[in-house]
């Protein structure tokens, strides 16, 4: 199929301006009452203005409103985990907030758009070295767009898109790896680690298509099967190259 290249800086800004709407989205969301805050007939914004959730998080309300604004600031693991208590999300909302907050998902997005680099895009590079990292960013790149499905209740429409053979990672281990890395014990194990993390995926998929938010949020938290496979596969596909060296 013909993949659309999108730039770095494209890829960066587009990032930031779903990050910045995703958090107006669920700012507007949570009503002042939850945190009793006096409500007056002049306040012109549905849910809490820029200046409490900063307030709230600890956070000045400058870099909030550059945050929101989708401005290219600086953001930490725990300053989000403060605007994610803000905002009172669910584990699946704040896993989705963390994923858009990544700036490693940058590079990923930049080779491969979107929905596309689920439904046929190859993965491709001059080193070994380099097709693992494009690997690893495709992982984390579907991870991404199954929270975006949960949070958006679109998952049913990306179940046709999630063969374990047909995703990036399969067309690579089953169609594209060169001979030569497919007769290494490493292969194996790679391979047995990428299909039980699908099945990880489906289960996730199946509770998430019924509608159960109760069900598919302790899917997606430590010491959970999903997050265990997704760990394992980080962990097999990264070491690899480091594997051929000594052996």
């Amino acid at each position: 199929m013909d993949i659309r290249l999108v730039t770095e800086t494209d890829a960066s800004r587009e990032r930031r301006r779903r990050l910045g709407g995703y958090l107006k989205s669920k700012r507007a969301a949570v009503s002042p009452d939850a945190y009793d805050l006096p409500v007056h007939r002049r306040r012109r914004v549905e849910g809490l203005r820029r200046e409490e959730v900063a307030l709230l998080a600890g956070i000045s309300v400058t870099w909030y409103t550059q945050l929101e604004s989708g401005a290219e600031v600086a953001v930490s693991p725990a300053a989000l985990r403060r605007i994610a208590d803000a905002l009172r999300l669910t584990p699946v909302e704040r896993a989705y907030l963390f994923a858009l907050a990544v700036e490693e998902m940058d590079v990923m997005n930049a080779v491969m758009p979107q929905l596309e680099l689920l439904s046929g895009a190859r993965i491709a590079a001059e080193t070994f070295e380099g097709e693992i990292d494009c690997v690893l960013r495709a992982h984390r790149g579907l991870k991404t767009q199954i929270y975006a499905s949960l949070v958006n209740g679109t998952i049913e429409s990306l179940r046709p898109h999630l063969d374990e053979t047909r995703c990036p990672i399969g067309l690579w281990l089953h169609d594209d790896l060169a001979p030569g890395y497919r007769r290494s014990p490493q292969y194996t194990r790679a391979a047995r680690i990428h299909a039980a993390f699908h099945r990880e995926i489906d289960r996730v998929v199946h509770a998430g298509a019924n509608g159960e938010p109760h069900e598919v949020e302790p899917l997606l938290i430590a010491p959970s099967r999903y997050v265990l496979a997704s760990a394992a596969l980080e962990r097999a596909f990264s070491h690899w190259p480091q594997a051929l060296s000594t052996s």
